[in-house]
């Protein structure tokens, strides 16, 4: 691939470190990410290209007026929602334009990231978020279709790109345009884009239901599936942190609710001061990554909070036109 080289979309001028999106669980070695050296990636949809920025080791964020570099600028035209597998070393590019789902695989060199050749994943869908859990299955959602689907590690292995659907919105009330998404060992949790103080703004489900989608009904719905909250109708981007999983919405507002909540009125407003939050990501130690596509900005916050709080302050870390899909890549040692 060719040598990174800085990205310059804000009015032809270079912006400082971008990032935006959605994203993906912690690991059960979640102290190896908090350790690892760092990159911050994000996706503008805006000029169809991925952006990197290396993180300062010290754990701060990126360093004033450090310009983002261009990881991908060919073969995309519309990338939101993007994932790390670090482990495999996997970055999974959420594209709804392309029909599929695709992957590159990454190549860390001290402070500079490329990466390889564009992999399909999953056809036909239409992807705009996705997640990687531990195992290295690959979870998506399909906006359109009501779908929530997943393609398994086997299934990249041998190299089966039909997805299998996990929930589906003809049966299961709770997809209805399902948007963001995130995983941890045992849970899927995806936002929805509609209806979501009827059917569940954040949605948390088992991984595995024990029951066939097709007899699925109100009954059994319950033990599988439980909304985490219901306060926005419509909202775009998750990330799981510790004990919380924060979500933006489609006016200004940053949310926090536990993961373990019961009920409804756990929900906080972490912050409201955004113009159009997209996608969010953890970076495995104690800080929180939020796109503001509105304000063509990457925002941070600490997580690291023993009990919700609203009003957190949000820091700039960096600029990047239209950021909508962030993650954190961790360079694991093999």
């Amino acid at each position: 691939p060719p040598a990174s080289r800085r990205l310059a979309p804000l009015g032809g001028r270079v912006v400082r470190g971008g990032v935006a999106a959605l994203v993906l669980s912690a690991p059960s070695s979640a102290w190896a990410l908090a350790d690892a050296p760092k990159f911050l990636i994000a996706s503008s949809p805006a000029t169809s290209t991925i952006a990197y920025l290396r993180l300062p080791e010290d754990g701060s964020g990126p360093k004033e007026g450090e310009a983002m570099r261009v990881l991908i600028d060919k073969g995309l035209t519309f990338p939101q929602g993007i994932a790390v597998d670090e482990f495999r070393q996997f970055l999974y590019v959420a594209d709804p334009t392309l029909g599929k789902l695709v992957r590159y695989k990454l190549n860390p060199s001290e402070d500079t990231l490329t990466v390889g050749r564009q992999q399909e994943v999953a056809s036909p869908v239409e992807v705009r978020a996705v997640a990687v859990d531990g195992l290295g299955n690959v979870w998506f959602t399909d906006e359109a279709s009501q779908r929530v689907m997943r393609v398994t590690a086997q299934q990249l292995e041998q190299n089966h790109r039909t997805p299998q659907v996990v929930y589906d919105g003809n049966v299961v009330d709770a997809v209805r345009a399902p948007g963001g998404l995130a995983v941890d060992n045992f849970f899927v949790y995806w936002l929805n884009k509609a209806y979501g103080k009827k059917s569940g703004s954040l949605v948390k489900a088992r991984q595995n239901p024990a029951v066939n989608l097709a007899e699925f009904n109100a009954t059994t719905e319950s033990g599988a599936v439980h909304p985490l909250a219901s306060n926005a109708e419509k909202c775009y981007g998750t990330c799981l942190a510790l004990g919380n999983a924060f979500y933006t919405d489609e006016f200004n507002k940053v949310y926090g609710v536990p993961r373990s909540a019961i009920a409804r009125g756990d929900v906080v407003a972490v912050s409201d001061r955004l113009k159009e939050p997209r996608g969010c990501a953890y970076d495995g130690d104690s800080t929180v990554y939020v796109a503001d596509k509105g304000s063509n900005a990457i925002y941070m916050f600490a997580a690291n909070m023993e009990q919700l709080r609203p009003n957190r302050p949000m820091v700039k870390a960096a600029e990047l036109q239209g950021a909508f899909g962030v993650a954190v890549y961790a360079m694991l040692d093999d």
